[in-house]
């Protein structure tokens, strides 16, 4: 088979594949023929999707990792809301497109979380951003229990638009008992992952824990860890409160990108007994630098301060003697430098709130890591 007719091939499989937006059930997959490609027929394949630049790819299976109380979903919730959103992710743009959170562990809980998202990113609440969770337990390992088929008619018939991303939260609620150190079970849960991803032609993200021996990665069978594309490792520093992410396995890309992160709190309002009710979001921080170094900026923090430098050549002016501001700075008002960020690219979205959040975010960092000035409504860059 030559290589064109091959490709109209598999572009009509897919074409065939059911719509994860349509209404029709849930159908069994087709014995697919196996297919022989000779050395001479194989060419590059170049078409990939990031679903997240440079972490996730769409169409592949990943694996979020950590210790309890490490933060790892929180950060898979928030990375599962930015694909909605259509904002950055820590600095890499998104697909954006419509995603569903199995909260399979969390449950009704996850909604303080959601919640909170909404009010740290200015949502109201009754804004609307294509996102749906799944607030129940759900049985990926035994096929018998048709939970996998619920889950696929489910989101199909949801009307959410165009699917990027189905989470999965955890695999040991997925495995529903079944044993995850056994080869059978785990094999049965990794099918139905695939069976999820295949049919609903999107990426599917799972969270697990890890084991006894953080050592030895992720608790139960090897098979998982083999199975997933990525997978990426949440740890807490008990000493100093860090939290990062780093990529551990990419099966056609790079290794050891970390992704240093805090959880802020946010109050959501009063119980009946009128003590505060608070949830946590994810923030980007610092990555801790060696002695003496400044720290590292991120990509976005990085054309923010430039933009500001930019801003303050051709719009900025020394204030009136102020306290609060060194003598002879020379400062724009913040609002000057938003505008600038805005046309100088700090988000690939074309959205405003998207704007505002990179902006807000970005802004608040570089104050926080004494690279910009503050005393509203004036900015300034910080010598180093």
């Amino acid at each position: 088979m030559l290589p064109d007719a091959w490709e109209e091939e598999e572009e009509q499989r897919r074409r065939e594949r059911p719509k994860s937006n349509g209404h029709a059930a849930p159908q069994k997959a087709d014995p697919r023929e196996l297919q022989l490609v000779h050395f001479a027929e194989i060419r590059p394949r170049l078409d990939g999707r990031p679903l997240v630049k440079n972490v996730l790819e769409l169409d592949q299976t990943s694996l979020i990792v950590g210790a309890a109380g490490c933060g790892k979903t929180f950060l898979a919730l928030d990375l599962a809301l930015h694909v909605p959103a259509g904002m950055d992710w820590f600095g890499r743009r998104v697909d954006e497109g419509a995603v569903v959170y199995v909260a399979a562990e969390a449950g009704r809980g996850i909604f303080n979380r959601v919640a909170a998202f909404k009010r740290a990113h200015g949502y109201d609440e009754d804004a609307k951003i294509p996102f749906a969770t799944v607030p129940s337990t759900i049985d990926l390992c035994h096929v018998e229990a048709g939970d996998v088929d619920r889950l696929i008619s489910l989101i199909r018939s949801a009307g959410l638009g165009e699917l990027r991303l189905v989470a999965v939260d955890t695999i040991s609620r997925a495995l529903a008992g079944g044993n995850e150190n056994a080869p059978d079970d785990m094999g049965a849960l990794v099918s139905s992952l695939d069976r999820i991803r295949d049919e609903l032609r999107c990426h599917v993200l799972a969270v697990h824990h890890l084991g006894k021996d953080a050592s030895k990665g992720s608790r139960g069978h090897t098979l998982l860890h083999c199975a997933v594309d990525t997978e990426i490792l949440v740890e807490l520093d008990e000493q100093s409160g860090a939290r990062t992410a780093t990529i551990t396995k990419q099966r056609d890309g790079e290794t050891g990108a970390i992704i240093p992160f805090t959880l802020c709190q946010v109050e959501l309002g009063f119980n009946l007994d009128g003590d505060p009710v608070t949830s946590c979001v994810v923030e980007p921080s610092d990555q801790p630098a060696a002695k003496g170094a400044a720290p590292r900026l991120s990509a976005q923090q990085t054309i923010a301060l430039q933009q500001l430098t930019n801003a303050i050549n051709i719009d900025g002016k020394v204030p009136p003697s102020c306290a609060h501001i060194p003598p002879g700075v020379r400062c724009v008002d913040e609002a000057v430098w938003r505008e600038y960020c805005y046309r100088g690219g700090i988000t690939y979205s074309d959205d405003r709130k998207a704007k505002e959040v990179a902006f807000w975010r970005c802004s608040n960092a570089l104050v926080k890591a004494n690279r910009v000035g503050r005393w509203e409504p004036l900015v300034w860059v910080v010598p180093q």
